[in-house]
């Protein structure tokens, strides 16, 4: 035993692939006994695959036990046989993705001869671990519900404890158990499906090529690791000794869809989506292939409000115009001098009219570009222009697997491949003529081979790797629009050559008008891959099954930096009152642009090993103990681009100067940072300047209590690591000083041409603006992790139904936030006029520093009832009660809850509250029935087959989901505090919404929240100086430029409901061979949904308080939507 101990050890670290969530096959296991309950030893059980016609043999031990591991999902039988006794068999027994299923046999004395055969009583109760793995859904419910886009990140929702991410957040989709977005876990075959760039599933199997699905929420095994949040478990179909597939195809038409909410009219929608797959055998009982191909062919027309200049403004005639806050204007010029208000216009432009002669040439081509105005009755400060414009999208997804025997062991091969083609129109501007293509090409490929020593002991090597290289690139791709314009060239030649994406149209920011230009992003190029190897041994001694093994994660993530690259132009309104009259003049408030071309090559290693150990303590009772160890290394860059700034030494730290700009030593002394740059070398650091913590140990455990039959309590412990999203990081630390540089120039009220659209960049030191933002992190880091516990009760009531009731909890410590660590004193004493708030280190601008020092705290109740699949009904319901709190819902970036920089970073306690994913109430019901109506049913079984084919075969299916809001934050658009967030306002009063205060019709403008329960932060006017336009006093004695007292998530966004509905009729060609023809109906009752987005939070914006209609389809609650589909199987 030692040797072949030592041998496995051996190969399973030469071999080693797959990655850390083995857990996707199952396991049968049991006590045999005899008829007076004395157990019976040296039994031979055979469990026998249906589908495949494979066998596995072992026998019971000292106790009359035995665990057969390692099992694939699908349909067995189980044959017990013992000297003396009669042979037992069991039928119909069903095996799910990771389930642990249960059989005890007791023998009767009599002839191995004889036999007794019994079915199997279907499984619903989980006795054999604490885990709270939410219910399996297996191929025959999948293929039944109401899917919108047939997505199978859809049903993670009918778990308990899935919620959708807040608007706006990053990550996968869901937040589970309290985790952030960013932390779920994505497995196909048990390799890791999740991207590593952006943490969201990286391919998505055809839905009919899936065998099973299984969502994981707490306390499951210590093979799981890297991520804190739910595991999403799918296993692929393999082929059997039948050859079974599926030919379908659905189509969407906007003909019958129900018209949104705000909509004046539909819009066109031709949607086709087909799909096939076949599996069966190459050889046999011994080879078995699946191929599956799924495509899309969607053409949607996309409708925007938005506003442009009216007639007059075009012209420069602002008489009839209001300012950027919707008050009277009064229209200055800038090269005048007096002032320009209601008592004194020596300043102002006579009747509020720019002569023509003093129109800048680009400012007239550029408000030329705008469209005219389409939407009568908008007035001054409303949405004058309604777009339209078509959205493509396009994508086709081939996979195929092979399962091959070798004896007792096995070798399984699987790879799919996905290409969209997609276009956004909106992605510049709401105009939709400044939009940008996608192609996006992503492959997960695997092979797992499995070695059984004997009955007791085996072993699984693995590898695989994930893959995603996208390019997007705007419409005007390639045309040189800044030269056309006239306009300095804003790329250098060789750049442009290298990379003709490049050249396409600036970006221009006009305050409460539609931007014009590509977006500043444009064009994106990145490709990632992730390679994933390890090793799993599985030893069965006694009641014991243990289970060791370790894995490792590869990622290369290379991607080149064009950010802002022809620059990003703004007219805010402060140079005349009014940012239309800005444009006309060429007056900028301010021009940036990134002027280095940088590209990244970030490679980031993560380790993990587990022992796992389920012990049969009693008959009634399961242990389940567990212990992981794992490491996420500090990324590093391949040519060592990559910066940190260090909050200690008060200096950045570059891995290293080799690669920087030819210009490096130059641009130190006309930055002033010349002293305050060293790198890695120099500071004693890692190539990652950031240290990795190698010491992170992660306990599981678990307990199943089965107190009678029917009845089993659960309970279970974890800790789990949590992981980053690997492009923010890079997108901070390696874009930054020295390896990418901004320009940033503002224009000045006393000459406002001095930045000019002609030269927006002169070529002088104050480019730099003085002083340069640097981006750090941690230096020496705690690993962030979340701590889950739940207790459950599990009780069948009838049949194959059971009621769970649970409480479950996490906490979240050392989470990842970003905040500024150089944010401005915000007193009156360290206000200098003319250059804003002092920083505590001047030689710096903002310090964005990411830091693990957030924390969370989730509890929750949560009941489901249901009832598995058999004779064609099915059915699931789920609530949820919960609350959940944090100072951070993400690292970084904007949602509904604020944005994710502190707003106080000498007091963080000041974003502690809801989170932003916080939604109180969640109800959610899946079901699906065939009605008892035809042949082979309860009634009609002897109708004519003219009638049965009219009346019989009907089959419903359906989905509902209840969210309560989620919460969300009051800001303000007004004084800029100089902090890097959109500073909140002063509360005066609570700000909800009122009963009844929803719209009652379509068309009616209205507000969510009461906006008069918010006051701007007043700015601070210097004695004797002129009030600005778009300053603001306070009338409740609050000071200027101090934070407002409105704190995080204060108020409720609206909620959702939204039912799904399916109907089937079902038409049987031959044996084994039907048809199916399917309504399906997504909101059926078209309920209109409403979400908060973009200006809405901003109560003193010209949108503030209005919310826009849920888009999208199904689940998410859009208008009522209509899908047909042909379905044929055999």
């Amino acid at each position: 035993m030692q040797r072949r101990l030592l041998l496995l050890a051996l190969c399973a670290s030469i071999l080693a692939p797959a990655l850390l969530g083995q857990a996707n096959n199952a396991t049968v296991t049991g006590v045999v006994t005899d008829t007076a309950d004395a157990v019976i030893p040296g039994a031979t059980v055979t469990v026998h695959s249906v589908d495949q016609g494979i066998d596995r043999t072992m026998e019971t031990n000292e106790e009359g036990g035995y665990s057969i591991v390692n099992l694939s999902p699908g349909n067995y039988e189980l044959r017990v046989e013992s000297d003396g006794f009669r042979a037992h068999v069991e039928k119909g027994i069903v095996l799910r993705i990771g389930d642990t299923v249960r059989v005890d046999v007791q023998l009767e004395i009599g002839a191995v001869s004889e036999s007794i055969t019994v079915d199997a009583q279907m499984v619903t109760l989980n006795t054999e671990n604490g885990t709270i793995k939410g219910d399996v859904i297996v191929q025959e419910e999948i293929q039944e519900l109401p899917l919108a886009g047939r997505d199978f990140t859809d049903l993670a929702f009918f778990t308990p404890g899935v919620v959708p991410k807040a608007q706006g957040g990053q990550g996968s989709g869901m937040n589970v158990n309290g985790a952030r977005a960013s932390n779920t876990n994505f497995y196909v075959d048990g390799f890791d499906n999740r991207n590593a760039r952006g943490a969201a599933a990286q391919v998505r199997p055809n839905i009919d090529a899936l065998q099973e699905f299984k969502m994981e929420v707490s306390g499951y095994s210590a093979e799981y690791g890297r991520m804190a949040g739910g595991v999403m478990n799918m296993a692929l179909r393999s082929g059997t000794n039948e050859f079974h597939g599926n030919l379908n195809y659905y189509l969407r038409n906007d003909v019958l869809d129900a018209l949104g909410f705000f909509e004046e009219e539909g819009n066109a929608l031709r949607q086709n989506q087909y799909a096939v797959t076949i599996a069966g055998p190459i050889i046999k009982n011994k080879t078995f292939f699946m191929v599956s191909y799924e495509g899309l062919r969607k053409t949607e027309d996309q409708t925007r409000l938005n506003r442009v200049p009216t007639a007059l403004e075009r012209a420069g005639d602002f008489s009839q115009s209001l300012n950027v806050n919707g008050g009277p204007l009064y229209l200055r010029d800038r090269l005048k001098s007096g002032n320009c208000s209601a008592s004194a216009k020596a300043s102002c432009f006579a009747n509020n009219t720019i002569p023509a002669d003093r129109i800048d040439p680009i400012g007239r081509k550029l408000m030329d570009t705008y469209p005219l105005v389409n939407r009568a009755g908008a007035g001054q400060v409303g949405y004058n222009y309604n777009t339209t414009a078509q959205d493509h999208d396009e994508w086709d997804s081939p996979l195929f697997k092979i399962d091959h025997k070798l004896g007792e062991n096995s070798l399984a091969l699987r790879y799919q491949k996905r290409f969209n083609r997609t276009t956004n129109p909106f992605s510049g501007s709401d105009l939709g003529t400044f939009g940008h293509t996608i192609e996006d090409r992503r492959s997960l490929g695997g092979i797992d081979y499995t070695h059984m020593f004997s009955p007791t002991l085996l072993a699984e090597v693995r590898f695989g790797f994930s893959r995603n290289a996208e390019y997007d690139e705007g419409f005007y791709a390639g045309q040189n629009i800044a030269s056309e314009l006239g306009m300095a060239n804003l790329i250098p030649e060789g750049e442009a050559k290298n990379e003709p994406a490049l050249l396409d149209w600036p970006h221009f920011v006009v305050t409460n008008y539609s931007d014009l230009g590509t977006g500043n992003n444009m064009p994106v190029q990145f490709f990632t891959t992730d390679w994933q190897y390890g090793g799993k041994m599985t030893w069965i001694k006694a009641q014991h099954t243990m289970k060791f093994g370790f894995n490792s994660n590869f990622v290369q993530m290379n991607q080149p930096y064009f950010n802002n690259q022809r620059g990003t132009y703004r007219f805010l309104g402060n140079r005349t009152g009014h940012s239309a009259a800005d444009l006309l003049l060429g007056w900028l408030q301010n021009a940036n642009r990134q002027v280095d071309f940088n590209r990244n090559y970030w490679r980031q290693h993560a380790l993990g090993a587990f022992f796992n150990d389920d012990w049969k303590a009693t008959r009634n009772l399961t242990v389940n103990l567990g212990l992981r160890w794992e490491v996420n290394q500090a990324p590093r860059d391949k040519y060592d681009r990559l910066g940190v700034y260090d909050t200690i030494s008060e200096k950045l730290i570059i891995a290293d100067d080799k690669n920087a700009p030819a210009t490096y030593q130059n641009l130190l002394d006309e930055t002033g940072l010349r002293g305050l740059v060293t790198t890695a070398e120099e500071a004693g650091r890692p190539r990652s300047v950031i240290k990795t913590d190698w010491i992170n140990f992660s306990p599981r455990v678990g307990l199943a209590y089965k107190v009678n039959d029917k009845t089993v309590i659960r309970t279970g412990y974890g800790l789990f690591l949590s992981g980053d999203i690997l492009n923010n990081l890079r997108n901070s630390l390696s874009n930054q000083f020295p390896f990418a540089i901004a320009q940033n120039f503002a224009g000045v009220n006393t000459d406002p041409g001095l930045v000019s659209l002609q030269t927006p960049f002169p070529d002088t030191r104050a480019t730099f603006s003085g002083t340069t933002n640097a981006n750090g992190y941690t230096l020496n880091p705690k690993q962030s992790y979340l701590q889950s516990w739940n207790f459950t009760i599990e009780r069948q009531i009838f049949g194959n139904t059971a009621i769970e009731m649970d409480y479950r909890g996490s906490k979240g410590t050392y989470l990842q936030r970003l905040y500024d660590y150089n944010q401005p004193y915000r007193t009156l004493d360290s206000y200098v006029a003319g250059e804003g708030f002092v920083r505590p280190i001047p030689a710096w601008n903002t310090l964005n520093i990411y830091h693990t020092g957030s924390n969370s705290n989730y509890n929750a109740f949560n009941a489901s009832w249901r009832k598995r699949s058999r004779g064609g009904l099915f059915w699931r319901l789920n609530y949820s009660f919960s609350k959940s709190i944090d100072d951070a819902s993400q690292a970084n970036g904007q949602s509904a809850g604020g944005f994710a920089s502190a707003l106080d970073s000498r007091n963080l306690r000041l974003d502690r509250a809801r989170s932003d994913f916080d939604i109180r109430h969640v109800m959610t019901a899946v079901a699906s029935i065939e009605l008892p109506f035809g042949k082979r049913k309860r009634w009609g079984q002897n109708w004519h087959p003219v009638v049965d084919s009219i009346l019989g075969g009907w089959q419903l299916s359906g989905t509902t989901t209840a969210y309560s809001g989620s919460p969300f934050t009051v800001e303000s658009t007004g004084v800029d505090l100089n902090v890097g967030e959109s500073p909140r306002p002063n509360r005066l009063a609570n700000g909800a919404v009122e009963a009844g205060s929803q719209p009652g019709r379509k068309g009616v403008d209205y507000t969510w929240y009461n906006l008069g329960a918010f006051e701007e932060v007043p700015c601070y006017v210097p004695a004797g100086t002129e009030v600005p336009a778009t300053c603001t006093q306070s009338t409740h004695g609050f000071a200027p430029f101090a934070a407002g007292n409105s704190g995080r998530n204060i108020l409720d966004g609206p909620g959702l409901f939204s039912s799904d509905l399916a109907l089937a009729k079902n038409f049987r060609l031959r044996e084994g061979h039907n048809l199916q023809l399917r309504v399906e109906s997504f909101n059926i009752t078209n309920r209109p949904n409403f979400i908060i987005v973009d200006d809405m939070t901003f109560f003193n914006s010209l949108t503030g308080g209005y919310l826009s209609q849920v888009g999208g389809v199904g689940r998410g609650g859009g208008p009522r939507i209509f899908q047909y589909a042909l379905k044929y199987r055999f």
